[in-house]
């Protein structure tokens, strides 16, 4: 190449970086934008018209990030996450249930979001509820997209005929209007006794809100063992088997209804009562439009008590840019993505800045949920919990076999507390 060529060569690439660093916001910014993929249930759930709206405004807000979203199913969405992961596939934010965060963080696949939270300012994280806060080995994990607090559905056409003037306040009243409403020839049950071990969450709407109205615990958090089989905890295992199989004031097919089944006969509007989160608003009036319902706090014993329940997203630790998967949670999980979230899908939202809004306090079933969050003992053992599935299912087990008659409420939950202690065991906080 002749000394005139290379000249002009040089002049030319001089004038076309020139040009390239004259244009951040054009082809450099094309080239470093960020794809966010999200792995999560709820497009099959809310519809992709919400799903799409939460898309559009993030990368409106974020124009240097692409939101992907990858849709799957909930049934085997726990094992699809760790199946992903083994294969070095999984995407960058996942979604999980309250039951999840600590067994995934403990086989590697969550990224501790700490880091992230102590550049955010104070109201961020303030503003999530407590119940939300609870860490596993010291660190964050996950993030609430919305919540649900256990509360009392029930119907108030059945209360009405029955002559009954509002929901019961204690585990007596309760026994007494079951009772009262059930009548197995009209196919009028006071509840959908759900035991099935598949999916194991049944009994942390059925079992894990009467132990702590009974005055007892799931887990010991300092120990990490397990202490449901506390007299109280005996206490409320009797109450509810007796329910079942004394009073017959439940369906039958205890052993193999779940959630499905409970909220399809509650739809149907033969089902007088149901222990169920604030999600359930949403899906009942989906289900039956014309259903006349109510909501109550969930009745007492000793004290008063319920499980949050929920859903959470998870950074993962295979993201491919996790400060680009920070932006995404953030926005998400802060009072526009929160507020968006909980206006389009019907639900609880999880920020008291977001709850606390004119629009929310003018829904006045939600409020029962805003109550029974601020009364003692509303808990979410499986935020704290590894292996949350496994122990689930193994204490689900314990108490079937008392529903059958095979062992007495002491000996199911000894046993079960020791399964559960093996487990624990192997994991120091």
């Amino acid at each position: 190449m002749s000394h005139t060529a290379r000249t002009l060569l040089a002049i030319a690439l001089v004038g076309l970086l020139g040009w390239t660093l004259a244009l951040p916001n054009a082809v450099q910014a094309g080239q470093a934008k960020a794809e966010v993929r999200w792995f999560q249930w709820k497009t099959t759930e809310v519809g992709e018209k919400l799903m799409n709206e939460v898309k559009a405004a993030f990368e409106k807000d974020n124009p240097d990030v692409t939101l992907t979203l990858v849709d799957n199913p909930f049934l085997g969405f726990h094992d699809k996450v760790i199946n992903l992961y083994q294969a070095q596939k999984l995407a960058d934010v996942v979604m999980a249930q309250v039951d999840w965060p600590v067994e995934f963080a403990e086989l590697g696949i969550l990224e501790p979001l700490d880091a992230f939270i102590a550049k955010e300012p104070k109201p961020f994280m303030d503003n999530i509820f407590p119940t939300f806060h609870k860490k596993w080995r010291g660190k964050q994990y996950y993030l609430p997209i919305e919540t649900g607090p256990v509360a009392l559905f029930y119907n108030t056409e059945i209360f009405k005929k029955a002559g009954i003037a509002g929901p019961p306040k204690t585990w007596d009243e309760y026994v007494q209007i079951a009772k009262k409403v059930t009548n197995p020839g009209q196919k009028i049950f006071a509840t959908t006794g759900t035991m099935s071990a598949e999916p194991p969450t049944n009994l942390t709407y059925d079992l894990y809100p009467l132990i702590y109205q009974a005055g007892g615990d799931v887990i010991d958090e300092t120990t990490n063992k397990a202490v449901f089989n506390s007299p109280a905890g005996v206490k409320a295992v009797q109450w509810y088997v007796d329910l079942m199989n004394v009073h017959k004031v439940s369906v039958p097919g205890i052993l193999s209804n779940g959630e499905k089944e409970k909220r399809a006969n509650f739809a149907a509007g033969n089902i007088a009562m149901m222990f169920e989160g604030s999600f359930g608003i949403p899906i009942q009036r989906q289900m039956n439009p014309g259903l006349q319902f109510d909501v109550a706090p969930m009745p007492r014993e000793t004290t008063t008590g319920t499980v949050v329940r929920g859903a959470v997203n998870c950074m993962t630790t295979q993201a491919h840019n996790k400060e680009a998967a920070w932006k995404f949670m953030r926005w998400l999980h802060g009072p526009v993505g929160i507020e968006m979230w909980a206006k389009g899908s019907g639900s609880f939202p999880s920020r008291k800045d977001v709850a606390e809004q004119a629009w929310f306090k003018e829904k006045k079933l939600f409020q029962v949920f805003v109550q029974q969050l601020l009364l003692p003992n509303a808990k979410s053992p499986n935020l704290g919990m590894p292996n949350a599935v496994q122990l689930n299912k193994a204490l689900t087990v314990e108490i079937q076999n008392v529903l059958q008659g095979k062992k007495g409420a002491k000996q199911a939950l000894d046993d079960a507390a020791a399964e559960w202690n093996k487990v624990l065991e192997q994991y120091q906080k």
